[in-house]
């Protein structure tokens, strides 16, 4: 049976295409199962699919392009969960395309997952920089786990799962998350609290271009700011919305601690910054509580 990936494209990060689409056709694939990448792309844009398909040419992976006239990233992704439940496969996930694969990250997740027995498997995003001090302030945002943990979400940017999963569940990406960001960590969390087995792989990363744009410390406080309205949206959408309000708040509170705590011992390693990181989260989560959103995605 196949692996079917989806990546979705976007005009964004088009200057990645090249980057993104030579490191998929040297994905070593495992025995057994052929692999086909599936592209979705918002309208039907030609630079796209000719590109996709100069590169593609003569390599033994398999693809397909799908195009549809509807905006926003978490509508590409539910037109790829459609496909899937019309199309059979033993394994399907999703890659970002503004990333770099590995070669033997495939490979590297179908043994995690038969070897560890589980629905859905996870790895870390590495990121690009040009400037260090940034590289320190990305490792400070992303999650720490450990090899083989049991974990609540995963997101779109390193995912794999068992097929099978989708057959009896009608989840979908939210499009109400489109400008806020977090509808993968929404989605996969459903998928959690349904006794679906999400864990971790250390062994199959990814790694993101340099998004010199984002080589600012402006750019840190706002993406803080955006976890924490997206965290109310998503404990409220789980939870409903009183527990859900309960929570924003308590959470809204510790982060507001921790931050204070951090500060306190700001002089080792890099804890001003996280201090400075759990205080947006903080007011991301407060300002959340009078409907307060950014406009676009950050």
């Amino acid at each position: 049976m196949k692996i079917l990936i989806g990546a979705c494209l976007s005009k964004k990060n088009y200057k990645f295409l090249n980057k993104f689409l030579n490191s998929l056709i040297k994905l070593e694939v495992p025995n057994n199962y052929p692999l086909k990448i599936i592209f979705i792309i918002e309208k039907k844009n030609y630079i796209f699919e000719d590109k996709i398909f100069k590169i593609f040419k003569g390599k033994k992976i398999d693809f397909e392009i799908l195009f549809t006239f509807k905006n926003g990233i978490p509508q590409l992704r539910n037109i790829f969960l459609k496909y899937l439940k019309n199309n059979v496969s033993k394994y399907s996930g999703f890659l970002d395309d503004d990333c770099i694969v590995p070669k033997n990250w495939l490979k590297n997740m179908v043994k995690f997952i038969e070897k560890k027995n589980c629905d859905i498997v996870g790895g870390p995003q590495f990121h690009m920089t040009k400037n260090k001090f940034y590289a320190k302030l990305f490792e400070i945002i992303e999650p720490k786990r450990a090899h083989g943990q049991i974990v609540g979400w995963v997101a779109t940017n390193n995912v794999l799962f068992k097929s099978k999963i989708l057959d009896k569940k009608d989840f979908i990406f939210d499009i109400n998350l489109k400008n806020i960001g977090g509808s993968d960590q929404l989605f996969f969390k459903k998928l959690h609290l349904k006794n679906l087995n999400l864990k971790w792989n250390l062994n199959s990363f990814v790694i993101e271009n340099i998004h010199i744009e984002r080589e600012n410390l402006k750019w840190f406080l706002k993406r803080n700011l955006r976890y924490g309205y997206s965290g109310n949206y998503i404990d409220r959408n789980i939870y409903g919305p009183n527990i859900g309000l309960f929570l924003n708040f308590s959470k809204g509170c510790y982060l507001f601690l921790l931050s204070i705590f951090f500060m306190i011992i700001f002089f080792f390693n890099n804890n001003f910054y996280k201090s400075i990181f759990y205080f947006c989260r903080s007011i991301g989560r407060f300002s959340s509580l009078i409907h307060y959103k950014p406009k676009k995605y950050i």
